[in-house]
């Protein structure tokens, strides 16, 4: 009898708990030894199933990445009663942003591994830009002066991504150093600019 591979019981392809195996395998494993020294095949050992199952569940492993790190946040409830009205605007979204990661490391160290991936994997980029993305829409779009909305939103989700990488993964001094309230009062003009201001080149 060939003794099984170590990990996780087998699981039926057909029960919930399997795909909650695959995710948590991969966090596990991605924490262990990183993004490139982990396979789909020791994560589908792991977590008991066929290695197959993955690929019909995610499709590749650049797609697992993204659905296992992804920050699992409620941007609704961060956001919900942002307005026009609201008191420096822009302030106000900067620091809520950045409460969210500096309060909850676990949910910070996927983003920031996501973050650090999609450097050199195009579809975790592009899933990282959607995510920045439709945070900054839900929180800003419909406060956004309609002439150029889309690029308005875009602005923004690009000023607080490139904050947040200078910060959290660069590590650069001034800005790594700085408190929520400082790094939130310098950038919070701009996102006020950029929702009301011209954006024309």
């Amino acid at each position: 009898m060939t003794p099984r591979a170590r990990g996780r019981p087998r699981l039926d392809s057909g029960r919930p708990e399997a795909r909650t195996a695959i995710l948590t395998s991969a966090r596990e494993l991605f924490a262990e030894r990183g993004f490139e020294r982990t396979t789909m095949r020791a994560i589908a050992a792991r977590a008991g199933v066929d290695p197959a199952l993955i690929h019909h569940y995610f499709g590749n492993k650049d797609a697992l990445t993204v659905e296992a790190l992804r920050p699992e946040v409620d941007p609704t409830a961060i956001f919900h009663d942002l307005t026009a009205d609201t008191p420096h605007l822009g302030t106000e979204f900067v620091t809520r942003v950045l409460t969210v990661w500096e309060n909850d490391v676990p949910q910070r160290e996927r983003a920031i591994a996501l973050l650090r991936i999609a450097v050199t994997h195009d579809q975790v980029a592009e899933r990282m830009r959607d995510f920045f993305f439709g945070l900054a829409t839900l929180a800003l779009g419909e406060v956004a002066a309609e002439e150029n909305r889309e690029l308005r939103i875009a602005m923004i989700a690009g000023h607080v991504l490139g904050i947040l990488m200078m910060r959290y993964v660069l590590r650069q001094p001034d800005i790594a150093g700085a408190g929520v309230a400082e790094l939130a009062t310098r950038m919070g003009p701009a996102v006020d600019h950029y929702l009301t201001g011209s954006v024309d080149g």
